[in-house]
C-alpha cells in the first residue's frame, strides 16, 4: 500500500507538466509515469540476487518482499497504461506496428505474472510453471524496458536515459553474478586450481 501510496504521489508530480489536449502534450506524463514504476520493478528484479551475494536482514528483507514490490511495479504500469490508452483513444496510437506489438508482450507477461502473484490464481500452477512464467515474464520486461531506452539514448543522446540504461545493465550484471555465486562458479575463479 505505502508502495503504491509512494508511486501515485511520484505520478502526480508529472500532471503539472503535462497536456492532456494533444498527443505531444500527453508524452511526459506517458514517460514520466513508467520512470515512477521502474524502481519497484528493479528491487523485484534484484531482491534474491542481492540476498544472494550479500546476505544480510535487509536483503533477506528485500526478498520476502519482492512480491509487494512486483505488485507496485503492476500498480505503477496500470497508471501509465492508463494515460496511454487516453492518448491513443483520443489522438490515435502514434506508434509503429512493431512497438506496439513489444509493448502489448511486456503488457501481457505482466498481468500474468500479477494474476500469479495471487494464491487463488498461483494454485492452478505447479511451483516449476510458476518460476518458469516469473523469470521469463521478468526477464521480457528487462528486455522491453532496457531496448526502448537503448533506443531513446541512440536517438536523443539523453543523459537520463543512458543512466538509466546503465542502472538495467547492472541489474542484469548483479543477477549473473548471483547466478555465478549459486553454481560455485565465483568460488572457482577466487581459488585458481594449481598445476
Amino acid at each position: 500500500m505505502l508502495l503504491a501510496l509512494a508511486t501515485t504521489a511520484a505520478d502526480c508530480c508529472g500532471l503539472p507538466f503535462a497536456d492532456f489536449r494533444s498527443a505531444p502534450g500527453m508524452e511526459f506524463i506517458i514517460k514520466h509515469s513508467v520512470r515512477c514504476a521502474l524502481p519497484s520493478f528493479l528491487v523485484a528484479f534484484t531482491a534474491s540476487s542481492f540476498a544472494t551475494l550479500w546476505p544480510s536482514p535487509t536483503t533477506r528483507w528485500l526478498l520476502s518482499n519482492r512480491r509487494y514490490f512486483g505488485l507496485a511495479f503492476a500498480y505503477g504500469m496500470a497508471v501509465h497504461l492508463a494515460f496511454v490508452s487516453y492518448s491513443v483513444l483520443s489522438f490515435g496510437n502514434g506508434l509503429n506496428s512493431f512497438v506496439t506489438a513489444l509493448d502489448l508482450t511486456g503488457a501481457g507477461f505482466l498481468l500474468a505474472m500479477t494474476l500469479t502473484s495471487f494464491r487463488w490464481i498461483s494454485r492452478h500452477l505447479s511451483l516449476a510453471n510458476w518460476r518458469r512464467l516469473h523469470k521469463v515474464g521478468a526477464y521480457a520486461i528487462w528486455l522491453l524496458a532496457t531496448y526502448i531506452y537503448v533506443s531513446d539514448v541512440r536517438y536523443d543522446r539523453d543523459l537520463v536515459h543512458a543512466l538509466i540504461v546503465s542502472v538495467f545493465l547492472a541489474a542484469w550484471i548483479l543477477r549473473v553474478a548471483a547466478w555465478a555465486a549459486r553454481h560455485g562458479l565465483i568460488d572457482a575463479i577466487k581459488r585458481p586450481t594449481r598445476s
